[in-house]
């Protein structure tokens, strides 16, 4: 199985840039200092991804279509040009603000460099941006999910479809063969499940249920044993 934490903590770390930026009231310097990090964290994520999936069958061909679509998005294009001049220039282009019933509303502002920005103000741009980003981590948590999130990892279906057994699921963990054996054949799906407490899941569920109102699914607890 593919480690796919880092990403989950990637998407995790943007979020919480992301929330602090209305947080900032009438600090402008905050609210600049929040977008950068919240762009240079943001634009980690694909590159993550890309690190821990490059050698996944099918992840390539996938991401090469994916990433197509995110060329022909104007947000996606526009925060790639800002990370780019943000981390390698120097440059920030929150250089605007007014105030709007007691709440300061930033806004970016054109460089030479980049002269196409949102029109948006820079806390709703930033949103858009994540659930972008946010939905491609969803879509690979659906195509690609016995390989990168745990839960859907250690299944009897799963394993059965590489021709392995439980066996093999506990040494992939780390655990003798039929350490789990408690000695009653009727106990096979708790032995699945006892694998599958020992591994995190997906850890940003929370997330997509917040920005996208998805989830993704995982099998549900057994009930107590017998």
């Amino acid at each position: 199985m593919r480690s796919f934490g880092l990403v989950d903590h990637k998407i995790a770390e943007a979020e919480f840039f992301l929330t602090r930026i209305p947080r900032c009231k009438y600090n402008f310097f905050a609210v600049r200092c929040y977008v950068s990090a919240f762009v240079s964290s943001i634009r980690s994520v694909t590159f993550t991804m890309q690190s821990s999936l490059k050698d996944l069958p099918g992840f390539t061909t996938w991401y090469e279509a994916k990433q197509a679509r995110l060329r022909q998005e104007p947000l996606a294009r526009f925060f790639n040009e800002f990370r780019r001049v943000n981390q390698h220039i120097g440059d920030n282009l929150v250089n605007a603000g007014q105030t709007e019933k007691g709440h300061m509303k930033c806004f970016f502002t054109s460089i030479p460099d980049i002269l196409d920005v949102p029109n948006e103000d820079v806390e709703t741009a930033c949103r858009k941006y994540f659930e972008i980003i946010l939905s491609l981590v969803y879509d690979c948590y659906v195509d690609f999910g016995p390989h990168i999130d745990g839960h859907q990892h250690y299944t009897a279906e799963h394993f059965a479809s590489m021709d392995k057994t439980i066996e093999n699921a506990e040494e992939e963990v780390g655990l003798p063969r039929g350490w789990t054996d408690i000695g009653d054949p009727d106990a096979m799906a708790y032995r699945w499940q006892a694998l599958r407490h020992s591994v995190p899941g997906c850890e940003i569920n929370h997330l997509f249920l917040k920005y996208l109102h998805k989830i993704i699914s995982a099998p549900k607890p057994l009930p107590d044993y017998p």
